[in-house]
């Protein structure tokens, strides 16, 4: 677990008897399992009271478990750590767990003056918020969350082809890049083609965005299974000739799979292929032939 944070925030604290507001600044940072939150006056925390000192010793033990460390701090040091921090035995006796590792003198001197300036809304817990009312959807202890498809907006994910030449013929240039932007695309070498490459027929193959919302290759002329369809997903691969194609579109609008795409591309060895609820089968894959299994051979 990691964690990478630079998150500055501030916040008003209204003040008693028609006094000036307090507005107190500060930053949470955090690159690894230390995070640490840092505000620029005391008057944001609470020294709180001794009922919450179990609460805090279950959090600090369940932070200390995955290896975590949060740090507070105002001006004047460090109010406290908890976590996976190490403490001394006096430190233990005043806090009676080995998590808690308390700040300095001055600091608490600091917040208990803050305090008494009569700041409403000095007081925050350092224990996290509790569960909000009511309690009812935390009961369900099972629940399965139903796999879904990405819902994004149609043509959304940057759909694109990256193409190069193939090892025999190929010139050392990078791969090129063309975006999907229209809803047909002509693959070919003829004056009617949107991507024009050479050492193609007139019209090798086309990519037609449907109303399911898509991307189809469908072969044309010159490739060995004309009229053959297949449907392209994130990572799908085309060979046209002398030409390399990989298909590529956003995890977060490609609709192979539940939840958005898949890295490492559609059937490879990590994944299996899934049920789609919109044909009723097991996914297809034009080029492997991978497909139902129920169907027999």
């Amino acid at each position: 677990m990691r964690f990478d944070i630079d998150l500055q925030f501030s916040t008003e604290l209204p003040a008693k008897d028609g006094a000036e507001p307090t507005v107190v600044h500060g930053r949470v940072t955090a690159a690894g399992q230390e995070i640490h939150v840092h505000a620029d006056s005391a008057a944001l925390f609470a020294l709180g009271s001794r009922r919450q000192l179990p609460a805090l010793r279950k959090l600090a033990q369940t932070m200390a478990q995955h290896g975590i460390i949060v740090s507070v701090s105002i001006p004047e040091g460090t109010i406290v750590s908890l976590g996976a921090v190490q403490v001394s035995a006096l430190a233990r006796m005043l806090t009676n767990s080995p998590h808690i590792k308390v700040g300095k003198s001055q600091t608490w001197a600091a917040m208990l003056k803050a305090q008494a300036s009569g700041v409403a809304g000095s007081g925050q817990s350092l224990l996290p918020p509790s569960t909000p009312l009511p309690l009812s959807p935390t009961f369900q202890r099972q629940y399965r969350m139903k796999p879904t498809t990405t819902h994004y907006a149609r043509g959304g994910g940057r759909p694109r082809l990256y193409f190069v030449r193939d090892s025999e013929s190929w010139d050392g240039r990078p791969p090129q890049e063309y975006n999907l932007t229209a809803d047909t695309t002509v693959i070919g070498s003829g004056p009617e083609a949107e991507l024009m490459l050479p050492e193609l027929s007139a019209c090798a193959g086309r990519i037609v965005h449907d109303d399911a919302d898509e991307y189809v290759f469908i072969a044309e002329d010159g490739y060995p299974k004309a009229g053959r369809e297949q449907i392209l997903r994130t990572g799908a691969r085309l060979v046209l000739g002398p030409w390399r194609m990989v298909f590529f579109r956003e995890e977060y609008a490609d609709h192979g799979r539940p939840f958005g795409g898949r890295t490492a591309g559609e059937f490879s060895k990590l994944q299996r292929p899934q049920f789609d609820p919109r044909t009723g089968q097991i996914e297809y894959d034009a080029i492997t032939g991978l497909g139902d299994p129920r169907r027999p051979k």
